[in-house]
């Protein structure tokens, strides 16, 4: 034994071993590029904002993916502009905040396609109430779609993946809001704290449970993003409060990263779809722009050309 241990801590074998750990392996190409061919993705929200952007990369690499989206008019239109780019595309009108319509989505994509090999539980909503202020009804309506939907379309999709074996990827959606990061110096987003926060905590139970089905479970967190949400949501808040909170918002969030394209974000969720992923499981990627991070404003080196001098006697 003693022998035996020696010989695999030879550095013969240890130089082997380094040698066949690239040998043999896909090649980026397969990883990134032709690994969704042949495969069915649901993306909920996927209609507009950053779900259409997950929808456009996974057919963009080959996947077969239902659009599943509350609003028919807006589901239809996506459906539309990516089948004239040659896409494997369906909309099913889905409202995830009914444990029903989760169900039945995984149930059109298995009758579309055959099976679920992914799932991207995108779908959210957000608003801006003050604490004091917060109607029960708005706190059940934010928290029926961005958690309770979100827990029902991962299980009703696990489901399918356990029932035909399938070797899955579900990926959860939270927000840098789950740290407590949303409008800078105005907050008013308690409800959506809540929910994106426990999103995250979803994601770590969840994972847990499904690893023994090979099913790959982990969530990504994204921070601002310019879309028809971030628009129409601000416009409410306007009427709620007035234009002083507008101005309010506007001030304090000059130095918050915003993703002028959502895209930037779906290619990470694309990434963590492929098997990138495979060695992750309950963890939140963060892609938020460093909107958590204290960014310094100016060089301080006295070593570089260009830089602030140093003190000086």
């Amino acid at each position: 034994m003693e022998r035996e241990s020696a010989r695999a801590l030879s550095p013969e074998v240890i130089m082997n071993l380094t040698t066949r750990s690239t040998e043999n392996l896909p090649t980026l190409s397969q990883v990134f590029v032709h690994s969704m061919e042949g495969k069915t993705a649901i993306v909920t929200g996927g209609a507009t904002g950053l779900g259409y952007c997950v929808v456009n990369r996974l057919a963009e690499a080959g996947a077969r993916v239902v659009i599943a989206s509350r609003s028919k008019e807006k589901g239809e239109k996506a459906e539309r502009e990516f089948r004239e780019k040659g896409y494997q595309v369906c909309f099913c009108q889905t409202d995830v905040s009914k444990v029903e319509d989760c169900y039945q989505a995984v149930e059109f994509a298995e009758k579309q396609y055959g099976q679920v090999d992914i799932l991207v539980a995108n779908a959210a909503t957000w608003s801006m109430y003050s604490y004091l202020d917060m109607p029960e009804e708005e706190f059940d309506r934010i928290l029926n779609t961005d958690l309770k939907g979100e827990y029902f379309m991962g299980q009703a999709a696990a489901r399918s993946m356990v029932r035909k074996k399938i070797p899955g990827k579900i990926i959860f959606i939270s927000s840098v809001a789950r740290k407590g990061s949303d409008a800078a110096g105005v907050a008013m987003m308690t409800h959506y704290n809540a929910a994106k926060g426990a999103v995250s905590s979803m994601t770590i139970g969840v994972a847990k449970e499904l690893k023994q089905y090979g099913i790959n479970v982990n969530c990504v967190a994204p921070g601002g993003m310019l879309s028809l949400g971030s628009i129409t949501n601000t416009a409410k808040l306007g009427e709620l409060y007035g234009q002083e909170v507008l101005a309010e918002r506007a001030k304090y969030s000059e130095g918050t990263p915003l993703a002028m394209n959502p895209d930037v974000v779906a290619l990470v969720v694309f990434g963590m779809c492929t098997s990138m992923s495979d060695f992750m499981f309950g963890e939140t990627v963060d892609v938020n722009g460093g909107a958590l991070l204290s960014w310094q404003k100016q060089p301080w080196t006295y070593t570089m050309e260009g830089g602030k001098p140093g003190a000086t006697d």
